[in-house]
C-alpha cells in the first residue's frame, strides 16, 4: 500500500476526531456540515466520543432504565439495568459497558435497539414453567440539583427517581425466545 495513502488516512482520521470533539455551542455552521458528513464514519467505526459529562453544560439527570417483565400467569418482576454506583469497584470495572448501554437505550434516537433489548430480557426470565408474556422498558429519572455553596447535594438512591415513562412494550411471541 502506498505510504501517501496511509498518511492520508491517518490525517483524515485525526481531523475527524478533532472535529468531532469541538464543544457543541462553539461549533460554527461550516463545522456542523463537516460533522454531518463524517458522522456515519465516526459512528460505524465506533470512534465517536460523548463529552456530555463535562462543562459547560453537563447532563443534570440521574437516570435509570428498568424492565417490567410480565408472565402468562400475571406475575410480574422488575429487572433493573446495572448501576455502576451500586457495584463494588472491581465489578464496576468489569461491567462498565452497562453504563453506556443504559444511558443510550433510553433515548428515542436508539429506538432500533429497543425490541432486541426487550427480547434479551425476556430470554433471561423465560422458563417452561413461567413463560413471559411481555416486557416493558421504563425510563426513570430525577433532576440533579445544582450545588449550593461548597456542599454537594446528597446522592439519591435509585428508589428516589421521581419521574418515569414506559417507552416500549414487547408482547413476546415464541420466535422472540430463540
Amino acid at each position: 500500500m502506498p505510504r501517501w495513502l496511509v498518511n492520508g488516512f491517518i490525517a483524515f482520521h485525526i481531523l475527524c476526531i478533532a472535529a468531532w470533539n469541538v464543544p457543541g455551542p462553539v461549533r460554527p455552521s461550516a463545522l456542523r456540515s463537516v460533522l454531518d458528513e463524517i458522522s456515519p464514519y465516526m459512528i460505524r467505526s465506533g470512534l465517536w466520543q460523548g463529552w456530555d459529562m463535562f462543562a459547560p453544560d453537563p447532563l443534570a439527570l440521574d437516570l435509570d432504565v428498568i424492565a417490567e417483565v410480565t408472565f402468562i400467569d400475571g406475575r410480574q418482576v422488575t429487572w433493573v439495568f446495572p448501576r455502576m454506583q451500586e457495584m463494588p469497584y472491581l465489578e464496576r470495572y468489569l461491567k462498565e459497558r452497562w453504563r453506556k448501554w443504559r444511558e443510550r437505550v433510553r433515548l428515542d434516537a436508539f429506538s432500533l435497539i429497543w425490541p432486541d433489548t426487550a427480547r434479551w430480557i425476556a430470554r433471561r426470565f423465560d422458563s417452561p414453567e413461567h413463560p413471559v408474556r411481555s416486557v416493558a422498558l421504563v425510563r426513570r429519572w430525577s433532576e440533579i440539583p445544582a450545588p449550593v455553596g461548597p456542599q454537594l447535594p446528597p446522592r439519591a438512591s435509585s428508589a428516589a427517581l421521581t419521574n418515569q415513562y414506559r417507552f416500549f412494550v414487547l408482547t413476546v411471541s415464541p420466535g422472540d425466545l430463540r
